[in-house]
């Protein structure tokens, strides 16, 4: 009976131990995500400004190539921009006037979250806290978050 008691109780450790652990990964993660967030949502500052003083508006055809090129070519911080660069799956596209960044898992192809430049306080979606994975595609419903 002792012996029984001994091994739940160790049981009982190891699962708050891993819980525990589990729990550090998760607002390890959490940091992580928010401090990308900041990032993105500053190279879209850095964007735009450089599309107004160049008296142009957003190409069209504006994608992921020319948001990473332009980034290296005029971001302060290169470390910021080759972490995004490599730790995420980039997509970008030209959405009227503006443009729309997504940052995706590049393993589980899911989407992280994605910056449309018409408020440039914050990013507009936040994926990686939610309960269901969204995703990797750009969001639809766009202008909703625009207004």
């Amino acid at each position: 009976m002792k012996r029984l008691a001994v091994l739940l109780i160790i049981s009982c450790l190891l699962i708050g131990c891993s819980k525990l652990n589990s729990q550090t990964v998760s607002d390890n993660q959490k940091r992580y995500y928010s401090n990308t967030e900041i990032i993105v949502s500053d190279f879209s500052k850095k964007l735009k400004a450089y599309y107004e003083m160049q008296h142009q508006p957003v190409p069209n055809d504006f994608n992921e190539k020319m948001y990473i090129e332009l980034l290296e070519k005029m971001y302060p911080d290169q470390n910021k921009v080759q972490m995004v660069k490599n730790n995420f799956h980039i997509e970008a596209r030209a959405i009227n006037d503006n443009f729309s960044v997504m940052l995706c898992d590049p393993s589980a192809g899911r989407k992280i979250m994605e910056d449309l430049s018409c408020h440039l306080e914050s990013v507009a979606i936040r994926c990686w806290d939610k309960k269901e994975p969204c995703p990797c595609i750009f969001e639809k419903n766009w202008e909703t978050y625009c207004k």
